[in-house]
């Protein structure tokens, strides 16, 4: 076997010249080389056949007459083999049925030695132009036949030509169905005249038309097509045929809502808290506020979405403390300032507590989240409370009557106190799900433009159909654009985050209850009837932050009939006695979490309930001075010696019930609570 050198390189044809005649082969190489094709020689079929098994032949230039294997067998392996190329049949014998019988069996050509050259160049020609043509037809055929998408060809008429599987999958409607009939059967109503007037009137026109439009399946069903219409002219430049490409675009749509409407009841979640809530960027720029945060400062939501610095929100001695604390929560460093002085758009200022963390991103902090408290009226009251303790003494006689009007005061002081205490916790609640709901969102915006991305490469790819076929490294460019954007994996986790971003709402939907529950004021002697277990449950979530690293709780709350009571203070005492069960197993500082204990049960005209831990108890020397006013074991700064002062009046002096302490030797403390059913108020004892 020989091989001649063509004068092109690169894509230069490769043509197997198979003939027992030197002579003959010779001839045809020399044609062959002068037309710029790569040939290859074979002088029986046997060597054929290995050639042609081995690939990359482009055509067959082929004797019938050899030794081995002859001219007709290597036809029927081609056939048989399904070899895509053209033979051209060369033969001395001038046999009509010989020549019949190749050109069944597939030979493009039967040519009669001696060869013509200028024939034989004609036939070689025409031969590959017209097997690359048809080539590109299977191509094409195959593209569309495997799109995706919708493909129909309808006439200048609108009157449906062909369809391929995609346009099934879409309408329902199989080619057989639709060919012949208008594409307007696939109208679903919902557009009006006049859009199907422009519609016509771009297409007519020459121009392309796309766009989105609502039609109607083969079942009756609704649904939403993105399609590109482009208008296909003939021969004399009219138009004669138009081909539209359709995508379904239902899903898509339904998604986009989703989404709009997830980030629609987040705004409105966050709006419902009562406490300005706040993003920033590493740099301090303020990312997102919600309603009471703007409320309160004074701003509109549009002059804080751009370059908006926080530090613009605070008083200028105190910036450079701020900046050091975001630095510091960036980083994660621990520090116990929190409260600063604010400062308003009108140049008001006022004290605020501010409670952050990190947003972290991919494991790398990407800004700064946080919860902000108007400390005003807690600062008035700690000025006054300050300036009582400083007279008391001298003044006792004098200020007894002013410090009973005052005794509500320091209700709400210690109300207020517990709320600071656990804002932290209660900003940590809320930023988990908050958090998690702000990486699903990222997700998504992600997904959507992956998808977005991968829409646009098929607009691209079918826009370049308007000159042909798209070419074959296009596909390839298409189907390793969806294997890196992993499609399929991405459609699939589309509704898990749309499940797990439902289950973040209603874990912040649930705390925001509770906090509102527990907010809610009714007048100091006004009683209602009260859920006792509910009012357990929610104490627990607003103080989880408080006892959850430090204890286990364990509940078995009974069912209670209402008990008649103001639900504010009732709500205040749990939470006293749970916030100090949990300090107490902390100051162990033991290893394994500890336990706290609550149970409540109903006997005859009054329901109990036991709030108890397994903490370091209380000494005995101390055990009858626990309800008095002032009296604290903690240490100095961390607590104000009222919070069970408090609960004892209100449960023994404003509920007419009992409250009692033990405390075992063994360890551990135990407060049993006892209310009536049927509680007068302070009015009707009187």
């Amino acid at each position: 076997m020989e091989e001649t050198a063509s004068f092109s390189e690169g894509a230069a044809k490769t043509i197997l010249v198979v003939d027992d005649s030197t002579v003959s082969r010779t001839l045809a190489v020399h044609i062959i080389a002068r037309l710029g094709y790569r040939a290859l020689q074979a002088d029986n079929g046997d060597r054929c056949v290995e050639l042609l098994t081995a690939g990359g032949i482009d055509l067959l230039l082929l004797d019938i007459h050899m030794p081995g294997k002859n001219g007709i067998e290597i036809l029927d392996y081609i056939r048989d083999q399904q070899i895509m190329i053209p033979v051209i049949m060369i033969s001395g014998s001038s046999d009509i049925e010989q020549a019949v019988h190749s050109l069944k069996l597939g030979a493009y050509e039967y040519l009669l030695k001696p060869v013509d050259a200028g024939r034989l160049e004609l036939t070689l020609k025409n031969a590959l132009n017209e097997f690359e043509l048809r080539r590109k037809v299977r191509l094409f055929s195959a593209a569309i036949t495997e799109s995706p998408f919708g493909v129909v060809i309808t006439d200048g008429k609108g009157f449906i030509e062909y369809s391929n599987p995609g346009f099934t999958a879409i309408t329902g409607y199989s080619e057989n169905e639709v060919k012949g009939r208008s594409i307007g059967l696939l109208k679903s109503g919902e557009q009006s005249a006049v859009f199907y007037k422009k519609f016509w009137e771009t297409i007519t026109s020459g121009s392309v038309w796309q766009g989105e439009i609502i039609n109607r399946r083969k079942n009756g069903e609704l649904y939403t097509e993105y399609s590109i219409v482009s208008p296909i002219p003939g021969i004399n430049g009219e138009i004669t045929h138009f081909i539209s490409i359709k995508q379904d675009v239902t899903l898509r749509k339904k998604e986009q809502e989703a989404l709009a409407e997830s980030e629609q009841r987040f705004q409105e979640l966050a709006d419902l808290i009562p406490q300005p809530l706040f993003e920033t960027d590493l740099n301090g720029d303020l990312t997102f506020a919600n309603k009471s945060g703007l409320e309160l400062f004074g701003y509109g939501k549009a002059e804080i979405e751009r370059n908006f610095s926080c530090m613009r929100l605070f008083v200028p001695e105190d910036q450079h403390r701020v900046h050091t604390s975001l630095v510091n929560s960036i980083r994660g460093v621990f520090f116990e300032n929190h409260e600063y002085t604010a400062m308003k758009k009108d140049g008001t200022s006022f004290p605020i507590l501010v409670y952050s963390s990190p947003i972290i991103r991919n494991g790398e902090p990407a800004g700064i989240r946080g919860i902000g408290l108007d400390i005003t009226e807690r600062k008035r009251n700690e000025e006054q409370l300050r300036e009582l303790n400083l007279t008391l003494e001298e003044r006792v006689e004098e200020r007894t009557r002013e410090l009973e009007a005052t005794h509500q005061q320091m209700v709400l002081q210690e109300k207020l106190a517990s709320i600071g205490q656990l804002a932290a916790g209660l900003a940590h609640e809320i930023n988990n799900p908050v958090n998690f709901l702000r990486i699903n969102f990222a997700s998504l915006k992600e997904d959507v433009a992956d998808l977005r991305h991968l829409l646009g490469e098929y607009r691209a790819l079918f826009r370049s159909t308007e000159g042909g076929a798209p070419s074959a490294e296009a596909l390839e460019t298409i189907r390793r654009l969806e294997k890196r954007l992993a499609v399929d994996q991405l459609l699939d986790d589309l509704p898990v985050i749309f499940d797990e971003s439902e289950r973040g709402f209603e874990r912040i939907s649930t705390i925001i209850s509770s906090m509102r529950n527990f907010s809610f004021r009714h007048a100091v002697d006004q009683r209602v009837p009260f859920d006792i277990n509910k009012g357990i449950r929610d104490t627990l979530i607003i103080a989880r932050n408080e006892y959850r690293y430090v204890a286990e709780v364990e509940t078995d709350l009974q069912d209670l009939p209402p008990v008649a009571c103001n639900p504010e203070q009732i709500n205040q005492v749990f939470l006293n006695l749970i916030i100090n069960s949990a300090h107490a197993i902390a100051s162990q500082g033991r290893e394994e979490k500890g336990r706290i204990t609550i149970r409540t049960a109903c006997s005859g005209s009054s329901v109990t309930c036991v709030i108890a831990d397994d903490g370091p108890g209380i000494p005995s020397e101390t055990l009858n001075r626990i309800f008095e006013p002032f009296f604290t074991t903690k240490e100095p700064g961390k607590g104000t010696g009222l919070g069970l002062s408090i609960s004892y009046d209100i449960i023994t002096h404003k509920h007419g019930g009992t409250i009692s302490v033990s405390s075992p030797p063994s360890g551990g403390s135990a407060f049993t609570i006892t209310l009536p059913l049927n509680v007068l108020t302070a009015s009707n004892e009187s």
